[in-house]
């Protein structure tokens, strides 16, 4: 567990727990505005150890992560308030968006839910509802040029998106994030894919679903979600065919956005 940010005293506390770093930075930037005291946990565990050690006046919990997920952490923490006698708003963050998943991060005790892309506005609402106070959004007139993005399967309004919310360094910033973990992702899915290992696909592509999300890659998080169907029936001569045409689309991608990012610097 990490501080992030200070505010001042009496502070408002505020625990992410996410093990995706590209969805923490998100976070942490789009509540930076505010001022409020920032910890991380990038499991279920240290979240837990998190609230045992500190008092949070709200919790931003991933669902899926490793250790310990975030429908057990919250277990347990409902487990220890019954000791204390406190509740704590816990917001359940992820990519798991339908009635069913919904229903889990109720029943396991969570108090609400936002999906993956982070929509600043729904997060900013339901952070103003469980603190009960002001935080509205600050808008920005940034604009950026979506010349050429056609064909290179990004969602230009997720961009500008990015670029309205964080401004022009932390952009950049995030963008140069998500490039490097996204990379290490992809080829590293190849070895996984080779060795048949089920389990550490399934976990890399949500991995790399939810940060491409993030940036609006949204053609990756496609190949994602169908490299996991085929993986469920164990298709893996399929898999690994599919697996070639999400690694060229990413080298398309990347190649984009660095070629962005230079244009930006100039």
């Amino acid at each position: 567990m990490a501080a992030e940010t200070t505010g001042k005293e009496p502070s408002t506390k505020v625990l992410i727990a996410e093990d995706n770093k590209v969805n923490v930075k998100v976070l942490l930037l789009l509540l930076e505005q505010f001022k409020f005291d920032c910890d991380t946990a990038e499991n279920g565990r240290e979240a837990v150890e998190a609230v045992k050690n500190s008092t949070y006046n709200l919790i931003l919990m991933d669902v899926h992560m490793p250790k310990m997920d975030g429908l057990e952490a919250t277990q347990i923490i409902r487990q220890l308030e019954k000791i204390s006698g406190t509740h704590t708003p816990i917001i359940a963050v992820t990519a798991l968006s339908s009635d069913a998943d919904k229903r889990k991060c109720l029943d396991a005790g969570m108090d609400d839910h936002i999906g993956k892309p982070i929509n600043r506005e729904l997060l900013y609402e339901k952070v103003n509802h469980w603190l009960n106070q002001n935080v509205a959004s600050k808008a920005s007139n940034a604009n950026i040029d979506m010349s050429h993005y056609e064909g290179i399967w990004i969602d230009p309004d997720d961009l500008r998106r990015i670029l309205e919310n964080f401004g022009d360094e932390n952009f950049d910033n995030l963008l140069r994030n998500y490039l490097s973990s996204a990379e290490s992702y992809v080829f590293f899915l190849e070895s996984l894919l080779r060795d048949r290992d089920t389990f550490q696909c399934f976990r890399l592509l949500q991995e790399l679903n939810s940060a491409s999300a993030d940036v609006g890659a949204r053609t990756i998080c496609k190949f994602c979600r169908e490299l996991q169907d085929l993986l469920s029936g164990e298709n893996w001569v399929e898999a690994e065919e599919l697996y070639k045409d999400l690694k060229d689309t990413f080298m398309q991608l990347s190649k984009y956005l660095e070629d962005k990012l230079k244009t930006r610097q100039a």
